[in-house]
C-alpha cells in the first residue's frame, strides 16, 4: 500500500546515504538538492490518476468522502511525488495545462506574447523535472522549452539593455523566474559597463577617518 511505499523510499534512502564519504554523498545527491528555486518548482501540482488502491489514505483527497482511496481515483500531487509514485506505476500523470499540446501550439507561434510567470512561476525548472515523467508527451515538451526560450532570449536581452529610467516592473511581469534572474544580471552587467566607460568606477574617494583627520589637523594649525 500507499504507506508501505513511503517506509521503502525512506528505507531506500538510508540505505543510499549509510556508510558513505562526504564525497559519495556529493555524487549522489542531486546539484540543486539545496536550491529553493528547485525546491518551489517540485511543488507544482500535477494531476494524477491512481493505478492501485491505497488502504486507509482518504484523507489524502480533500474531495473524498471515504476511508481509501480507490484505484481510478483522480488527486493533485506536487510534482516532486508525482513522479516518483509514476516511476513506481502507482500513479499515472497528466500533464499540466501550460505544457500540453494546446499551449505547446500557442508557444511554437509567438512566445514572446506569453505570461509565463502567470500560468508556471518556475516554467523552465518545472518543465525540465517534468520530462523525467514516463509520459509519451515528454519529449515534445522538452522540444517546447528549449524553443521557447530561444524565442524569447533576444528580447529579454535587449529590454534588459535599453530599461534606463523605465518601470521594470512592466518590463519583467510576464518573465518567468528563471527570466527574471537573466534580466536583471544582464541590466546590472550593461550598468557597470556603462560607469566604467564613464570613468567612474575607478574613481577612489577618501574614507570619512581621512577626511575628519584633516580638519583636526588644519583646526590645530590655526
Amino acid at each position: 500500500n500507499f504507506t508501505a511505499l513511503l517506509y521503502t523510499i525512506k528505507f531506500e534512502f538510508r540505505q543510499v546515504m549509510s556508510g558513505i564519504s562526504q564525497t559519495q554523498v556529493d555524487d549522489v545527491i542531486p546539484e540543486d538538492y539545496y536550491s529553493i528555486d528547485s525546491i518551489l518548482a517540485e511543488q507544482h501540482k500535477v494531476s494524477c490518476v491512481l493505478k492501485k488502491s491505497m488502504f486507509g489514505l482518504g484523507f489524502l483527497d480533500p474531495s473524498n468522502q471515504n476511508e481509501h482511496l480507490v484505484s481510478g481515483s483522480k488527486m493533485e500531487l506536487p510534482l516532486w511525488m508525482a513522479g516518483y509514485l509514476a516511476n513506481k506505476e502507482f500513479v499515472t500523470c497528466e500533464l499540466p495545462k501550460p505544457y500540453q499540446e494546446t499551449s505547446r501550439n500557442i508557444l511554437l507561434a509567438d512566445s514572446s506574447v506569453v505570461d509565463l510567470f502567470k500560468q508556471v512561476m518556475y516554467f523552465y525548472e518545472t518543465g525540465v523535472k517534468l520530462t523525467k515523467l514516463p509520459h509519451p508527451e515528454c519529449p515534445h515538451v522538452a522540444v517546447s522549452i528549449v524553443k521557447t526560450f530561444v524565442g524569447r532570449f533576444k528580447k529579454i536581452m535587449d529590454s534588459s539593455q535599453n530599461c534606463k529610467n523605465q518601470d521594470l516592473s512592466a518590463m519583467v511581469q510576464k518573465l518567468d523566474v528563471t527570466e527574471r534572474g537573466l534580466f536583471e544580471i544582464n541590466r546590472l552587467t550593461v550598468e557597470q559597463l556603462d560607469k566604467w566607460l564613464r570613468r567612474r568606477a575607478h574613481i577612489i574617494s577618501p574614507s570619512n577617518l581621512v577626511i575628519q583627520s584633516r580638519k583636526r589637523k588644519r583646526d590645530q594649525i590655526l
